[in-house]
């Protein structure tokens, strides 16, 4: 794999380097709040493969889903935990083309492999 670029942003979670993907930069965003959040994916996007989004249970806004619709590049929703009672989220996971939860304690691994599948 040549050098590939992965954003993870989130509000409690981040993903450390793996040995195995030595051409990956994992970069690590932490958000507290909705205005951080949509500038952080809207500056991510502009150079990234990957751009995943994971938990972001309590900061979720209209204005967001308006600046996911409009991405260009590859995004992953991930929530450790399952997240269909949760409504604020189930609204993300209808605009990425990619959704992973409920893995809890798996979850980094779980990444790793579906990071694999969609930057080959």
């Amino acid at each position: 794999m040549k050098n590939k670029t992965v954003h993870v942003i989130s509000d409690s979670f981040s993903l450390n380097k793996n040995k195995e993907f030595s051409n990956l930069n994992i970069i690590n965003i932490l958000v507290r709040d909705n205005n951080g959040l949509s500038e952080e994916i809207l500056e991510a996007s502009k150079d990234t493969d990957l751009i995943i989004l994971v938990n972001l249970i309590n900061i979720f806004d209209a204005n967001i889903m308006n600046n996911i619709k409009k991405l260009n590049c590859n995004l992953l929703y991930c929530s450790e935990h399952n997240f269909e009672k949760e409504n604020k989220v189930n609204a993300i996971a209808t605009l990425t083309p990619y959704v992973i939860q409920g893995f809890k304690s798996e979850t980094r691994n779980v990444l790793y492999e579906a990071i694999k599948e969609i930057i080959k």
